[in-house]
């Protein structure tokens, strides 16, 4: 039973249990060189894309196209070999020259050569059954012919070293189209194949299947599933395993004859796919063999306040809660501020939890934290009562000794989230940067086990854990991502926050390509490190993908009006809160360097013998009311380092996740000790990194406060339902607070003024109002365009709600 289920769901994603690797090429037009073509396979064979190929439009979708090399014009400082600026010499021997990107001119390689690079960890191309040899298999793909006068390369696979032998197993078209050739060099075998020379000439897509029967040594050659003449029988054999090996779609191994065409949906199979003529294969994607489905996002009320709110006229304002977040919903005041309300710490929970972690509440009220497991995979540990951890077996065997894991991948740099427009099989979403690879979405039906989509999400490098939420104000998916395109005053790395949106998470998201001008004008906007590289993409070399630069807006970063010199975002940890609408709240990890920045006198902290780090982090608390323009609260900090006078914790993390239970908001924290040096923190590798529940009160993350001698707040106009005024507040012993309604013309309300108010004194997470003569009922106020005055004196206002009750 449990093979025909994963058959069933391999079969969904347009491969079966013998599909070497699927490359659907569906990645975005426009997509820089080094970012990498997905393969939607199993076994997750991706290739980078070369300054010769490009992504187009497709049979399916889109695809690849072997292009001349775009030119390419480096600025910067950089003459990093290792992210391909300066080439190093020819080893002894050697005719080729080193990849770097001045030659990066092929257009989809994986490679487990070019040692001097940067490298996503290609698999060895001779190590898997891309390595055609003596067994059945299937290469398969669609073609529309283009413009070209020679040879034409489908892939070659070679031992390598590239280009300095003919130890290799390639498939060409002649230039005069009327056969292919498949090479294979441990048989000493050349294949003509003959095609059909019209189809291949023509402008439209044709689909090409080449099928080779091992117990035969047979290849047979389909034209949109029409056997073509058959060449002669010729045995075959796999490549020996290189060490340098290399696999190269669309031109040879030194870059040269390509394609003229473009390829989609390329496949092959460990089996004999065709048999006898055929109809040519629908597309094996899941998104385009069957019909679209039209989206129906979740729709909330909608915003009150922010950008795409109205701007004009009372707010109606209705029986929503209201949060004191920020002045948002206030006129004028005096003797009032904001202030955050730093959570109480509770208990040590964990004792060594590692990476950026996800809180998450299942169905049955399991409490779920994924972690950074072995080889940065996702572990999970889950709690009923949220003191109280353990290990679930998930009875899927070891991996690295562990029996939690739910996904083996090197991940770790993203938020599993539960999302409410999904089917049942995809529900549960995880979102992650694979570890010098892309961004992509995984999904699973029970949060237990996910799968990778078959396409990237956003195709850049992920930095820093990525944080993705739906938003149900704006009916839109919602990303923080971080970006290293900024410099700090003292021109090193300054890590900020973009923001991405879209309201389709399966398929590519829109980001904004950076054009020389658009870096141009950034430049005048923005501090931009003086080592920059630019082009930015060119930032980890041709073989893996870059991070993120100018592509989206940003969204978080130090501000120079608040922030010392020489201070990070390092991850924004942003919430939609779910027990109030108009409320966004971020817990941002915020980076002080040691290192760089700042006088002599602050730089020696980050000295080695001071063990110290390079640098300490704070968790501060940040708020909007649409997710698009934030105000951050640096004072005090929502979680400050060192929590115990001790200074023995200097690097603090929020677990992203809220959990409500009864009238506290749980949150978690993780923490790192310094006493030595670790990559930009304070963090000492191998440390243990402990975990902490922490409590705040129910809506109680910012108070609009009152001073001790008294100050009061006018809101703006609004219009209310309900007979109930209640609200959340803190007086204290000797505080209080009185409330009382203005009409339209901004008299007092006769029944309802501040002075007919009895007073409010004590502590009450939802305690309601009430006057004089009035009493609590304020009905007759309901449908009215009225003002809200609060006196407060030594009070703390976090919440409001106008109710039926």
């Amino acid at each position: 039973m449990k093979k025909l289920l994963l058959f069933s769901l391999l079969a969904t994603y347009g491969f079966c249990d013998d599909t070497i690797a699927l490359w659907l090429f569906d990645e975005p037009e426009g997509l820089y060189p080094s970012c990498l073509l997905t393969d939607a396979g199993p076994h997750y064979y991706d290739l980078a894309l070369g300054r010769g190929g490009r992504i187009v439009p497709g049979r399916f979708g889109r695809a690849l196209e072997p292009c001349p090399p775009i030119p390419l014009e480096i600025r910067g400082e950089s003459r990093s070999v290792l992210f391909g600026i300066t080439p190093p010499p020819k080893a002894p021997g050697r005719t080729v020259e080193p990849l770097h990107w001045g030659n990066a001119t092929f257009c989809a390689l994986a490679t487990v050569g070019e040692k001097h690079l940067r490298s996503p960890n290609f698999a060895n191309p001779t190590e898997t059954r891309l390595n055609l040899g003596a067994f059945d298999w299937t290469v398969e793909f669609w073609f529309l012919p283009g413009e070209g006068t020679g040879d034409g390369v489908v892939f070659e696979i070679g031992e390598g070293p590239r280009g300095e032998n003919e130890r290799v197993t390639r498939l060409l078209l002649r230039a005069d189209r009327t056969a292919f050739e498949l090479y294979n060099d441990p048989a000493r075998a050349t294949i003509v194949i003959p095609s059909d020379a019209k189809a291949l000439r023509s402008n439209s897509w044709h689909h090409l299947a080449f099928v080779y029967d091992a117990a035969q040594s047979r290849l047979r050659h389909y034209v949109d599933g029409v056997l073509q003449r058959l060449p002669g029988p010729a045995p075959l054999r796999a490549l020996n395993r290189g060490d340098e090996a290399y696999f190269s779609v669309g031109r040879d191994g030194r870059f040269e004859r390509p394609l003229p065409g473009r390829l989609d949906e390329l496949r092959f199979s460990a089996r004999q796919v065709y048999r006898e003529n055929f109809q040519p294969p629908a597309s094996f994607s899941q998104r385009y063999r069957e019909p679209k489905p039209s989206l129906s996002l979740k729709a909330g009320p909608p915003l009150l306040f922010g950008r795409e709110a109205p701007r004009v006229g009372p707010v109606r304002l209705g029986s929503r809660k209201h949060l004191f977040l920020d002045d948002a919903l206030v006129e004028e005041m005096q003797g009032v501020r904001f202030v955050p309300n730093p959570p109480r710490w509770a208990e040590k929970v964990a004792e060594d939890l590692r990476g950026h972690l996800s809180l998450v509440e299942d169905e049955q009220g399991v409490l779920r934290i994924y972690y950074r497991g072995p080889r940065d995979s996702l572990a999970v540990i889950t709690s009923r009562d949220g003191v109280r951890w353990e290990k679930p077996d998930l009875g899927r065997g070891e991996f690295e000794g562990q029996r939690n894991i739910v996904l083996t991948e090197p991940v770790g740099l993203g938020n599993v989230f539960v999302d409410p427009n999904a089917p049942p099989d995809c529900r549960w979403k995880y979102f992650s940067g694979i570890r010098r690879r892309s961004m992509f979405v995984f999904c699973s039906a029970d949060g237990w086990s996910f799968r990778r989509h078959e396409t990237v999400a956003l195709p850049f490098a992920g930095g820093s854990q990525s944080i993705i939420y739906y938003d149900d104000q704006r009916q839109l998916y919602v990303g923080h991502h971080r970006a290293d395109y900024g410099a700090t005053r003292a021109g090193a790395t300054e890590r900020r926050y973009g923001l991405s949106e879209t309201k389709d998470l399966m398929e590519p998201w829109p980001y904004q390509i950076a054009t020389p001008e658009r870096t141009r004008q950034e430049a005048l906007r923005q501090r931009i490190k003086s080592f920059a590289l630019d082009p930015w993409w060119l930032d980890n070399g041709p073989l893996s993908p870059p991070g993120l630069g100018i592509e989206l807006p940003t969204v978080f970063g130090p501000d120079d009006r608040l922030d010392p010199p020489g201070t990070d975002i390092y991850v924004t940890k942003v919430v939609k809160y779910p027990w109030a609408p108009d409320a966004y709240l971020a817990f941002p990890a915020v980076y002080f360097h040691y290192e760089e920045d700042g006088p002599v006198t602050r730089q020696i902290l980050g000295r080695k013998e001071r063990q110290r780090g390079s640098g300490v982090v704070e968790v501060q608390l940040a708020v909007s009311r649409d997710g698009l323009d934030w105000k951050r609260y640096p004072r005090p900090a929502y979680v400050p380092i060192g929590f115990d006078g001790s200074n023995r914790i200097h690097m603090l993390f929020m677990t992203h996740g809220l959990v409500r239970r009864g009238n506290e908001i749980w949150q978690y924290v993780g923490g790192h000790g310094g006493n030595g040096i670790g990559y930009h923190s304070a963090w000492v590798k191998g440390a243990p990194s402990p975990l902490w529940r922490m409590v705040q009160r129910l809506d109680g993350f910012v108070a609009a406060e009152g001073d001790y001698t008294g100050g009061w707040l006018v809101t703006r106009p609004l219009i209310f339902e309900g007979n109930r005024l209640v609200l959340n507040i803190d007086t204290g012993a000797v505080g209080y607070a009185q409330v009382g309604f203005l009409d339209s013309s901004g008299a007092p309300i006769p029944g309802y003024s501040v002075d007919e108010c009895i007073y409010i004194n004590g502590d009450f997470l939802a305690t309601e109002v009430e006057w004089l003569k009035k009493g609590v009922d304020v009905s007759e106020l309901a449908g009215r365009v009225v003002q809200v005055v609060f006196r407060l004196r030594g009070a703390r206002l976090y919440a409001m709600q106008f109710e039926k009750r």
